[in-house]
């Protein structure tokens, strides 16, 4: 089994190579080739009242890749006044995220790979294809909040998907917004600015990126112009408010179990997740629980695609691409292909595959 780093990772996996690998996703499920669960957590008290230990996992199929990944995250989470998560494994500044690989020919258990990097290109490759179906022809500029990785990949998935010219970004660090628009600039040849105020990042923008982790919605959308698209990391992020203003919406895909269908044990938290959770009712009291803005369900990418619904059909239409949804999918695809490219170029660790198989059936 190949144990791949992020920096093995970034070696072979760019935003166009990501785009692509999830367009070959995509059409697998269009074709019933691929398949995906919704996204389950699972909450465990820590023993403090300051945070709550959250087990998150995703599972995907797709025929073209011959894999079946699993995304497992292991978090320490806390919600500082409600306003954004905040989350670390062992200590501050650490994570842990990991896609497991399984050979759908033979079951073998081919891959683990750190999820850091290919995360972050995962979820903005899927933007850029919501921004290339929804967004306006002549989208060129983009109102960016956030500064963090995600919006490295949303703006990287943007300029591939239109010939963008100008960015306005803010985020509430003047350092950081400073950095991103110096870095994105250089990197990507087209005018970034940073600005003071989320009001000045998102008037006048074609395209408006949420890229942060807020709990609670970032701008106003009465900020909105005409024919903006707007797409969110999260539905943490979604307001009913923009839901109103926006004339289409539509989801990347099934997200996790749709709010309200009676399974036993399950609550809805944070962002709409379905969610197991353990401990005393003042325990569960400290995580925030869904929104109504955050449990909609709407037409998919694909309805779209295939022609069962309308997406955007003037210029004037506010356009809203909720891009949570098919992770398991995007996991399996994206890690496909990381996978073989790593193998090709001999990246990456091995560990003998004895250490994982058994003679006593399972």
């Amino acid at each position: 089994m190949l144990v791949l780093s992020n920096d093995d990772v970034k070696s072979v996996l760019d935003i166009g190579k990501t785009m692509k690998a999830l367009r070959i996703g995509y059409d697998d499920l269009r074709r019933g080739e691929a398949t995906y669960g919704p996204r389950i957590d699972y909450y465990l008290p820590t023993g403090r009242d300051t945070d709550y230990y959250q087990w998150g996992n995703m599972v995907g199929a797709c025929a073209s890749f011959g894999v079946v990944a699993v995304r497992m995250k292991s978090d320490v989470a806390s919600w500082p006044e409600g306003k954004t998560q905040e989350k670390y494994c062992v200590r501050p500044g650490l994570f842990c995220g990991l896609v497991m690989l399984f050979s759908a020919d033979d079951g073998a258990p081919l891959a683990m790979i750190q999820d850091g990097y290919l995360q972050h290109m995962r979820v903005g490759g899927s933007m850029g294809i919501g921004v290339d179906l929804l967004a306006r022809k002549d989208a060129i500029s983009v109102g960016m909040l956030g500064s963090g990785g995600m919006a490295r990949s949303f703006l990287e998935s943007f300029v591939q998907a239109r010939p963008v010219k100008t960015v306005k970004v803010f985020s509430p660090s003047k350092a950081n917004r400073q950095t991103y628009a110096m870095e994105m600039s250089d990197s990507l040849g087209i005018l970034v600015e940073a600005v003071d105020t989320p009001q000045e990042a998102v008037q006048g923008a074609l395209i408006v990126a949420s890229a942060t982790d807020s709990m609670v919605p970032t701008f106003d959308p009465k900020w909105l112009s005409a024919g903006a698209h707007v797409v969110c990391v999260t539905r943490r992020e979604l307001g009913e408010e923009l839901i109103s203003r926006a004339d289409v919406v539509i989801q990347l895909g099934i997200n996790t179990i749709p709010f309200g269908i009676p399974v036993p044990m399950i609550e809805w938290k944070a962002g709409g997740i379905s969610s197991y959770v353990a401990g005393k009712p003042e325990d569960r009291a400290r995580i925030p629980n869904a929104r109504s803005a955050s449990t909609g369900e709407y037409p998919t990418m694909l309805d779209v695609e295939t022609g069962k619904v309308s997406g955007r059909i003037s210029d004037d239409q506010v356009t809203l691409f909720v891009g949570t949804g098919t992770q398991g999918l995007q996991f399996a695809a994206v890690g496909g292909y990381v996978y073989q490219a790593a193998k090709q170029k001999g990246l990456g660790q091995n560990l003998p595959i004895d250490w994982l198989l058994q003679d006593i059936r399972d």
